[in-house]
């Protein structure tokens, strides 16, 4: 319906123009879809600013005299200053606190936060404090520049250079020169034709030193520093260049410059270009602590550089510059070993200076350190001296934990030059237990520790036995005399401890002081034990408690004894016999008595352990053979002491000219002398190799440069062609196997593979040599001791024929093992197990054990057919009865090899071999030396095992089960329930046993009566 026109000309202009209320009107009253507007008009959101405060002020204020004045003031007492104070409060609560060591060169600064756990809050929150105040004042502010030095500095310190480099890059960007015509920033500019990137500072005036410096400046110096960190030192040396050169440079910070690029220079380990500027930045020091540090490198530096009076000079400044008790004695230390070393120095005049101190009260702290330089300066003209003075410093009480650390290592390392190597390794032991990850010999010390064990072990092993063999040969008169003779002397001995033992029972040992110790001069005072009880090692009372608390903790009362791991009922039930088979290696009767005591001795009990029949002097000469051989290995290949390995090979060869092994003797010896450049007695063991040993496989590695093959093509050639030998070698294709290796022989001629070859050819040789159930020597035991000889020193080559040799020497078992034997196979034909993850030889299996029923008429009818393995056909059936189990079939032998076996229960495959490339993976990354093995093994179809393999003894297969078990549920196989296996050790014999037997429940009840786990 339309409006009235009368109506509407009646209404005022204004009303009148308002046409869309009107027309809403009037569709709502025709009841038109059309929405009426709202009354009120809705208030438009308002857009949030996220900018900061800085950009905010930087964009609409503007920058006068005023407000200069106010946002200076407030950004450096309302944040820079308070975020400066804590950064350097936390700087110096860093310090090493006297814990440097003093005998190498010292550390460039006297802290590292990273290293020394600094909080990591602290320094965060000087990162907070100086971003909040470049985040809520004006960013042009003369101050702002130097909170961002501050955050960086910051990072600096926490160990986070990634980000310290880039705050001071930013800052050297930001804050650079700006041209006022162009209002860009000039990073480099040139004046005078020298390139400048430093930003000028006003130094005219009075007032010049209460003027603000620019923080920029500074920046590119910690910019050096952290790169160094960072190990870029190109771009450093670019950087420090330009600044040496650079006219704006401030003077104030030439010390600075100068510091940094001594630092480069000793890092970088170029001691000689460290001095110049080392110097410079001590001269412009103001920091006396930093001076005093300083001034103390270069005097060690001037030592290096065998300048002894210039390193005098820079100690004594050190003394006259007072710095803290630690480094004025360490200074007036240096000083005493200088005088002593120097040429026309007097040893004695240096300890005598130092002896002069221990009567001082204020060097009483640092009474171990002067006992330890004592005895350092006695060596090595007076060893015994050495070691005395270096026992009453252990003796000395003292928290400094690197002092004791060098003192332990100095004994060490003179037990170690004297080559009394069951001391060394004591003392290598204990050097171990108090040295931290930074000490200078860390790797050393670790690594003797680890050898020295064995080395003692075989030194000791070849005296007893020479002594044992001298007094063997000595005719019989004069052999009795001289055991007359020791026996009373052993006696006396005794005798004299016992009246010794008496005359100093009651005393304290442990309560001594620095004077008794040094008027001790008696020969107890230079032995390790340094008391009447023989506890040298453990001097700290409260480190036996804990470690006895926690011992008892853990594994309950437990006697001393070896083998402790083993539970002592369970030991006890099998001594007893119960009702299970005797030990391997089990004592006996006469090894049960006590020892004789040395109050009791007599010639004819040491004549009892003598080796008088021809049988027992071989044993003796093979025992000694093998040590001396063992011990040119371990000085060459662990201790890396290539003279005195060379010196025991050539004694060596001289008392055993024919040792069996003495072509790898003579081989090792042409390599060591070759690389200490010895080449006219490398050419003489060369040519003895190559005319007494010519067809070892030492004279083709001398003749053909080693099995290496550098073409690759080539590799994978003789690859395939080997696999496609011992394919046909499987399938019983002997005849295109032998083919197969004499192409590769004629085509490649020696390769990387040739010890693979030749082991394949001695396997084949005993696969066809149907001779071998004779009691004659036949062609199989030829074939495989020629690869026993040829590859002696392949362990892996060598093992593998070993077990070929011992499988052979025992024809008749293994003749009647394969008559009896009978492969399972599945529908398909293929092995029911597959040999592959057996991880051992067919005939490595035990022996089955035969009933009275047997019919042997028959097994001598398909015996050579079934040996030879020539036909296809299946022998006749035999029926043998299975033995019945043993009661108690395992037995103990801690010298045997170990396995640590990991048994499933309901695990699905999928989740088994993801367990076996997750063990193999661990393994390869915690113990990459060790070369553990991993594989599956089916005992049963109910029974799935992963095996880890090969331990040489119980207690390293005990030391990696307790460590694996811990670490399985956690990090390696988390998605497995702990519920659904187990882990336990085993030595090889009772594993064989296992494999017979089946019987996997009564090894883990054997396993858990004889072994303690928790």
């Amino acid at each position: 319906m339309g409006v009235p026109a009368v109506w509407a000309q009646n209404q005022p202009r204004n009303q009148a123009q308002r046409p869309p209320q009107n027309n809403a009107r009037q569709s709502n009253q025709q009841g038109s879809t059309t929405q009426a507007n709202p009354l009120f008009k809705p208030k438009e959101p308002k857009v949030q600013d996220r900018r900061t405060p800085a950009e905010i002020m930087l964009e609409n204020k503007r920058w006068t005299l005023y407000r200069a004045f106010w946002q200076n003031l407030a950004t450096r007492y309302n944040y820079y200053f308070h975020a400066r104070t804590k950064l350097d409060r936390v700087v110096r609560s860093v310090n090493r606190q006297g814990q440097d060591n003093y005998n190498v060169l010292l550390p460039f600064y006297p802290f590292t936060a990273k290293n020394q756990n600094t909080s990591k809050s602290e320094l965060d929150s000087v990162i907070e404090k100086a971003s909040t105040g470049i985040q809520l004042h004006d960013p042009r502010g003369k101050w702002i520049p130097d909170c961002y030095v501050l955050m960086g500095r910051a990072y600096f310190y926490e160990g986070d250079f990634e980000n310290a480099n880039k705050t001071f890059q930013y800052t050297n960007l930001a804050f650079a020169p700006k041209s006022k015509q162009e209002y860009k920033t000039v990073v480099g500019a040139t004046e005078n034709d020298q390139i400048s990137v430093s930003s000028k500072e006003n130094t005219k005036g009075v007032l010049a030193p209460f003027r603000h410096k620019r923080a920029r400046n500074d920046a590119f110096l910690w910019r050096a520093r952290t790169l160094l960190e960072l190990k870029d030192y190109d771009e450093v040396q670019a950087l420090l260049n330009v600044l040496s050169n650079d006219p704006k440079f401030p003077k104030r910070l030439e010390g600075s410059l100068a510091e940094v690029k001594a630092y480069s220079n000793y890092i970088q380990g170029r001691y000689h270009e460290t001095i110049s500027p080392l110097q410079v930045a001590i001269d412009k020091s103001r920091d006396r602590v930093a001076k005093a540090r300083m001034s103390f490198i270069l005097g060690q530096l001037y030592a290096l550089e065998n300048q002894p009076d210039s390193a005098i000079d820079q100690f004594r400044g050190v003394i006259r510059q007072r710095p803290d008790p630690m480094m004025d004695f360490q200074a007036r230390v240096q000083i005493a070993r200088l005088n002593a070393t120097r040429e026309g120095g007097n040893p004695q005049e240096s300890i005598d200076a130092l002896r002069h101190m221990l009567k001082k009260q204020k060097f009483e702290p640092y009474r171990d350190g002067i006992l330890y330089t004592m005895g350092s300066i006695s060596y090595p003209k007076d060893p015994e001296a050495a070691l005395g003075y270096m026992q009453k410093s252990l003796k000395v009480p003292s928290e400094n934990r690197v002092q004791r650390t060098i003192t332990y290592k100095g004994i060490a390392d003179i037990y170690y030059d004297q080559r009394n190597y069951a001391e060394a390794k004591k003392y290598y032991d204990s050097t171990a237990g108090t040295m931290t990850p930074d000490f200078v010999d860390y790797a050393l010390v670790n690594t003797r520790k680890n050898v020295l064990g064995d080395v003692a072990a075989r030194v000791a092993l070849i005296r007893r036995e020479d002594s044992l063999q001298r007094i063997a040969t000595m005719p019989e008169s004069d052999r009795n005399i001289f055991l007359a003779k020791m026996a009373a002397t052993i006696r006396q001995e005794a005798a004299d401890k016992k009246k010794n033992e008496k005359k100093n029972k009651g005393a304290d040992s442990e309560n001594y002081t620095a004077g008794s110790t040094l008027q001790n001069n008696g020969p107890g005072a230079f032995s390790p034990q340094g008391d009447s009880n023989g506890d040298w090692y453990f001097y700290n009372v409260a480190t036996k408690s804990a470690g006895y608390s926690e011992f008892r903790r853990r594994w309950g009362n437990r006697q001393l004894a070896d083998n402790w791991r083993r539970s002592q009922t369970g030991a006890a039930n099998i001594a007893a016999g119960n009702n299970g088979a005797p030990m391997l290696n089990a004592p006996t009767a006469e090894d049960a008595k006590p020892a004789v005591p040395a109050d009791s001795m007599s010639a004819e009990v040491l004549a009892a352990g003598l080796p008088l029949t021809p049988e027992q002097l071989r044993a003796s000469r093979s025992k000694c053979e093998d040590a001396w051989f063992d011990l040119g290995k371990l000085y060459y290949d662990k201790l890396d002491n290539a003279p005195l390995a060379i010196e025991t090979y050539d004694s060596l060869l001289l008392l055993y000219p024919a040792h069996p092994r003495k072509a790898e003797v003579l081989y090792s010896l042409y390599v060591w002398n070759g690389k200490q450049n010895r080449t006219d007695v490398a050419n003489r063991y060369k040519n003895q190799v190559l005319n007494e040993y010519g067809q070892t496989n030492f004279a083709d590695i001398i003749r053909f440069g080693g099995l290496k093959d550098i073409d690759a093509g080539k590799k994978k050639a003789i690859r395939e062609a080997y696999d496609s030998a011992y394919t046909a070698f499987r399938n019983g294709n002997y005849a295109g196997a032998i083919a197969m290796r004499a192409m590769v022989d004629s085509v490649y001629g020696l390769n990387y593979l040739q010890p693979k070859f030749d082991l394949l050819q001695a396997m084949i040789t005993v696969k066809t040599d149907t001779s071998f159930a004779t009691d004659t020597v036949n062609r199989s035991e030829a074939a495989v001791q020629y690869v026993m000889n040829k590859y002696a020193a392949d362990s892996a080559i060598f093992s593998q024929a070993q077990s070929l040799m011992a499988a052979l020497k025992q024809r008749k078992e293994l003749y009647n093992y394969l008559v009896a034997l009978e492969v399972k196979k599945n529908a398909d034909g293929t092995p029911l197990v597959d040999e592959d993850v057996t991880m051992r030889y067919p005939w490595q299996n035990p022996q089955p054990v035969f009933a009275d029923k047997v019919n042997t008429a028959k097994v001598k009818t398909d015996s050579i057919q079934v040996a030879a393995g020539l036909t296809g056909n299946k022998p006749a059936p035999v029926n043998v009865i299975a033995p019945p189990k043993p009661v108690t079939p395992y037995k103990i032998d801690a010298n045997n090899p170990f396995f640590v076996v990991l048994s499933f229960d309901r695990v699905s495959k999928e989740l088994m071999d993801e367990g076996l490339s997750q063990f193999t993976r661990y393994n390869a990354t915690k113990h990459p030396s060790d070369k553990i093995e991993v594989g599956s093994f089916v005992l049963t179809p109910n029974d799935i095992m992963l095996i880890f393999r090969i331990f040489p003894n119980e207690d390293k297969a005990l030391a990696y089960f307790d460590e694996i078990r811990d670490a399985a549920s956690n990090n390696i196989i988390p998605r497995i329930r702990p519920t659904d296996y187990s882990f336990f050790v085993i030595s090889r014999d009772n594993f064989i046993l296992l494999n017979s037997t089946k019987d996997l429940a009564g090894y883990r009840k054997f396993f858990a009566d004889n072994y303690v786990t928790e």
